[in-house]
């Protein structure tokens, strides 16, 4: 079988695991980073260089009804509300061109994988499967057991949690274990509405959390200690108004940090929306939120040995944006400006 074309790409590369913008290129050949150099080369793309987004926690499920109300949390993605009533009255084939087109803008804005959280069961986890056929995109998909049940769909990678306050503790106990045998990982939405369940939650030894906005000093400290990774979603905390997510202490404390989009209902599944936000409003370092959006997104997700970052040998999952357009043009630092400014209409190419 003849081997693909090689591919380079020349410019300004955002490579390694300390994303150093470094000027020289890379080489592509059957969809892996075969060599990163820093010669001039004849190459088929020229830009800025950088790896794909993961989006740690999403819910494109939503994504046939968008922009509702400004409600409380409890009435719009609570168990009895506006999301429940509404995705209990939507035609099947509806939702699924809802995630279809959710997924379609994902890979278009520079994300190659995502973690969602699926309601619905079995059907909901196979609505999903169906959406996602086709695209350049990898799926992590953390079902909810469907009522009274406990077990999820043994193609689910995880078994996505809401609040522990919405479930009854000793089902919830039940379903984790079941994960737990099945070799599946458990996330658990925490710290959203308040802190009250996060003590709960942590009782589940999660591989990770979703939220902790709410959290406080102590509760930051406890889970540092325990490892364990959160996923933070500040625009989506902003439209509930929950109050953000302390990602500097966080920080500070060694907690590895992702980024998720969170409800397409409230929000576009664009990672770079994200960036911007918590670059200008949450942290300003350029590199640790960069790598929140990448690197860590893939920790969590149990990609980093394949992707997250531009290193020989992992795949090549990397975009080229277009230093000289409108947007890009006058750029000092590649990377802040990837951080701070970059969008979907300044990729040039993604792989």
């Amino acid at each position: 079988m003849p081997q693909a074309r090689e591919i380079l790409l020349q410019g300004t590369v955002i490579y390694g695991d300390d994303f150093q913008a470094e000027d020289g290129y890379i080489s592509i050949r059957d969809g892996i980073i075969r060599e990163f150099g820093f010669e001039h080369v004849d190459a088929d793309y020229e830009g800025i260089v950088c790896p794909c987004f993961v989006n740690a926690h999403v819910h494109v499920g939503d994504s046939a009804f968008k922009d509702p109300p400004f409600l409380p949390l409890s009435l719009l993605v609570g168990p009895d509300g506006l999301k429940a009533r509404m995705l209990a009255q939507m035609p099947r084939s509806v939702l699924v061109e809802g995630m279809r087109r959710s997924l379609q803008q994902i890979a278009a804005s520079g994300t190659c994988a995502f973690a969602d959280f699926r309601e619905g069961g079995a059907d909901g986890v196979s609505m999903l499967e169906e959406a996602v056929q086709g695209l350049p995109l990898l799926a992590r998909i953390l079902g909810r057991p469907s009522q009274g049940q406990i077990n999820i769909p043994e193609s689910c990678w995880g078994l996505g949690i809401s609040s522990t306050r919405d479930h009854d503790p000793g089902q919830i106990h039940a379903a984790v274990a079941a994960a737990r045998k099945g070799g599946q990982t458990v996330g658990v939405h925490a710290g959203e509405a308040g802190n009250d369940d996060i003590g709960d939650a942590l009782a589940l030894h999660p591989d990770f959390l979703v939220h902790m906005n709410r959290a406080n000093e102590a509760d930051l400290r406890e889970v540092a200690h325990a490892g364990i990774p959160v996923v933070v979603c500040p625009r989506s905390n902003l439209v509930t108004n929950v109050g953000l997510p302390n990602v500097k202490r966080m920080v500070e404390l060694g907690i590895t940090i992702a980024v998720g989009t969170d409800n397409v209902m409230m929000n576009s599944p664009d990672i770079f929306e994200e960036m911007h936000f918590l670059a200008r409003a949450l942290l300003h370092d350029d590199r640790q939120v960069f790598k929140m959006c990448t690197l860590n997104g893939a920790k969590i997700t149990g990609l980093d040995q394949r992707l997250g970052s531009i290193r020989e040998g992992k795949e090549a999952r990397v975009m080229v944006i277009d230093k000289k357009s409108n947007n890009m043009w006058g750029s000092m630092a590649p990377l802040s400006s990837i951080v701070r400014r970059a969008g979907q209409s300044d990729i040039i190419a993604i792989f």
